[in-house]
């Protein structure tokens, strides 16, 4: 079985969870940034899109660097 695989990366706005996102990327596509907010993006809408796309997660990782961010891989069959 061969898969294909994407990730979804954010930074949430502040140090507590309020559901806000900063910074957010799906693979090399900038969707969300400090400059250029988009309100109407969600993390769980994000990921329901990639749900009904056929994606499914695979796994998620905290990065170490010291802010609140991270990384959902989702992969998919081809």
């Amino acid at each position: 079985m061969q898969w294909e695989y994407t990730q979804l990366r954010f930074i949430p706005r502040g140090k507590s969870w309020t559901g806000e996102i900063e910074e957010l990327w799906i693979d090399d596509r900038h969707l969300i940034s400090r400059n250029h907010p988009h309100h109407e993006l969600t993390l769980v809408g994000l990921m329901n899109d990639l749900g009904a796309q056929g994606w499914e997660l695979t796994t998620y990782s905290q990065p170490f660097t010291g802010y609140h961010g991270g990384c959902y891989t989702f992969r998919r069959q081809k």
